[in-house]
């Protein structure tokens, strides 16, 4: 994957950042409408996006010509507008609603009224749709954010880590454990492993602007993040953590020398734990 500039051209960047008020005006208007969904999917309410926005794009405005590289425009915006929701939570020290108001839900049933050809009855895309924006907000705000950025922003991991100054195994893990934790939450309300996709997609076209095309598709390779950082992910999951804490208090209180015998079989433990965590995941 990688995230291009989209419908903005790098010498529309390159005017801006020279002073040009015309480049500048264009560049505000073509950057809102994905800055605004991106924004919106991280505090999942209109009016705090709303506010985010316009502090973003007027910082922006004021500091565009610290942009040393055009392509790098969208995870430095990314980079900014989280900085700014971050800022929101903690400053001002808010508590994040996590029941949907009645006119939240109307929103969000409006969005998801038409047909997407998704094998979904109306009633139960909007039990979905419902279901997948508490969830969102259930989540931890690094995990919303991560899922937005490679679902949605068609991210690699190379670029979530920078603009989430990590490595790229880094975000590799925290994805896995971040779309854990989602599926987890759709589970809770009675959705399971088969709605993951569709629940995704449906919260990609509720937290679209109205502006854009009602549409989100999100493809199983798009949450693919590897052997090594699934093993990663599992090994520092409780129950890895329990698994390797009983392998220690074994290796402690048996002899050097049957340890010899045991360690082929603590490597075969180890791959079975991983295997049968991975299967609650993803196996149907």
């Amino acid at each position: 994957m990688a995230t291009a500039l989209q419908n903005i051209s790098p010498g529309l960047i390159h005017e801006a950042k020279l002073g040009n008020k015309d480049s500048m005006n264009r560049l505000a208007e073509l950057a809102g409408d994905r800055l605004y969904a991106y924004i919106y999917r991280l505090t999942l309410d209109q009016t705090i996006t709303q506010d985010i926005l316009q502090e973003t794009i007027l910082f922006m405005i004021q500091s565009i010509n610290q942009l040393e590289h055009v392509e790098h425009f969208w995870g430095w915006l990314f980079r900014t507008a989280m900085g700014n929701v971050q800022h929101y939570y903690r400053d001002l020290k808010r508590r994040k609603t996590v029941e949907l108001s009645e006119d939240e839900r109307l929103y969000i049933h409006n969005r998801v009224s038409a047909d997407f050809n998704d094998g979904l009855t109306e009633l139960l895309r909007k039990e979905l749709s419902d279901a997948v924006f508490m969830a969102m907000k259930r989540l931890k705000l690094k995990y919303r954010n991560i899922l937005i950025l490679r679902c949605f922003e068609d991210m690699d991991y190379a670029q979530i880590g920078a603009v989430m100054n990590c490595s790229e195994l880094r975000s590799r893990v925290m994805f896995f454990r971040a779309k854990t934790s989602l599926r987890r939450q759709l589970a809770m309300q009675g959705f399971g492993k088969y709605y993951f996709l569709i629940a995704l997609a449906l919260f990609g076209v509720v937290t679209t602007s109205a502006k854009a095309a009602s549409s989100a598709t999100i493809t199983a390779s798009s949450l693919e993040v590897g052997f090594t950082a699934s093993l990663i992910a599992v090994m520092l999951s409780k129950i890895g953590i329990s698994a390797t804490a009983a392998a220690a208090v074994i290796a402690f209180i048996m002899p050097h020398q049957a340890l010899l015998y045991l360690i082929p079989f603590a490597c075969f433990a180890v791959l079975f734990i991983f295997f049968i965590y991975l299967a609650g995941i993803y196996g149907d």
